[in-house]
């Protein structure tokens, strides 16, 4: 049954009240200004649906047939949002929704999808896509955001401080749920004792893509351990996975490269340090910035990688926060 948007959600499951805190967010901001949520929606599905958000107001608008004096048009949209709190779309739920969309009064049609987009695929929406453009002729649009990237867009904007106290508590919200991909503030500490060269030389981490040990959480910075201490940090770039010489697997990339880019470096690193050893994970990372973060606890380290919580904006200002400080002032991840 449908329900009004309330600021005291009665929903007891999470994904609902998310829903109902998105919602009411965009709902205060079309109540202050509509123009303030027409920049959101244009920031997550593109210029033409923000500029259609609100009363139009023209003068001499020359029509068909006639030019009236003056104009007060609105143009018609209707947008369906489906939010998942995890990285899991379901093909079938999706198509239904498309399927209601199209029905609906006419107009521009959109279905968003927003959720907590940890992994990289770049297919993930192609069998979507692919009924928008052919079942529905374009007439029903499908767009894609992440909680971080609505957070973006409302923080983009320049609001009056009640608005905006509201958009920081709604932050703080999506934090507390694990909403936000917390993988931008995730140190990978790998154990490097016997490769340090193809790190330090190569700008690269290779392990073996058979997953147990050797699987990584997403994470933004790298860190080599040797001799209980992480001498150097640096940027991961983008992990891809190559099975052989034809198959590979680009499991995500942190900067701005295109996925054929990150194939032909993966490509070229494992064939200067590991010729022919697949199947390999590729960690392809940035410069490697000397730091001394050092294990000041017994003994060596334990297992072959450890996660830490960090702030940083790049591989310089991390290696300054971490230089002479111990693992036990850092809390791990």
């Amino acid at each position: 049954m449908s329900k009004a948007i309330s600021l005291f959600s009665g929903y007891s499951q999470k994904e609902n009240r998310t829903t109902n805190y998105c919602l009411l967010v965009l709902k205060l901001l079309y109540e202050e200004n509509p123009k303030f949520l027409g920049e959101v929606l244009g920031t997550l599905m593109g210029e033409q649906i923000g500029e259609q958000v609100g009363v139009q107001f023209r003068q001499q608008h020359k029509r068909a047939k006639s030019i009236p004096d003056g104009l007060i048009c609105q143009t018609a949209f209707t947008i369906y949002i489906e939010t998942k709190n995890f990285d899991w779309f379901y093909d079938a739920q999706i198509a239904n929704h498309l399927a209601a969309l199209n029905y609906e009064a006419p107009g521009l049609k959109i279905l968003l999808a927003l959720g907590n987009f940890e992994s990289y695929d770049e297919n993930r929406f192609e069998t979507v896509q692919k009924l928008c453009e052919t079942t529905y002729q374009g007439k029903v649009v499908f767009a894609s955001a992440g909680f971080e990237d609505l957070l973006d867009a409302l923080r983009n904007i320049t609001l009056p401080k009640n608005l905006a106290d509201a958009v920081e508590d709604f932050g703080a919200y999506l934090d507390e749920e694990g909403l936000l991909p917390n993988w931008q503030y995730r140190l990978d500490v790998v154990n490097c004792a016997g490769i340090v060269d193809e790190p330090i030389e190569g700008q690269v981490y290779l392990c073996p893509a058979t997953g147990g040990h050797y699987n990584h959480k997403r994470s933004k910075f790298f860190g080599l351990y040797k001799g209980k201490q992480v001498g150097y940090v640096a940027l991961i770039e983008a992990v891809v996975d190559l099975h052989g010489d034809d198959d590979h697997q680009i499991l995500w990339k942190n900067v701005a490269i295109t996925d054929k880019e990150v194939v032909e470096q993966a490509r070229a690193k494992l064939a200067r340090w590991r010729p022919g050893n697949f199947p390999t994970r590729v960690f392809l990372l940035g410069e490697l910035v000397a730091t001394s973060f050092r294990k000041d606890t017994p003994k060596g380290m334990q297992g072959s990688k450890q996660y830490f919580w960090v702030n940083a904006k790049d591989a310089h200002d991390l290696a300054g926060q971490l230089a002479d400080r111990g693992w036990s002032e850092w809390r791990a991840s």
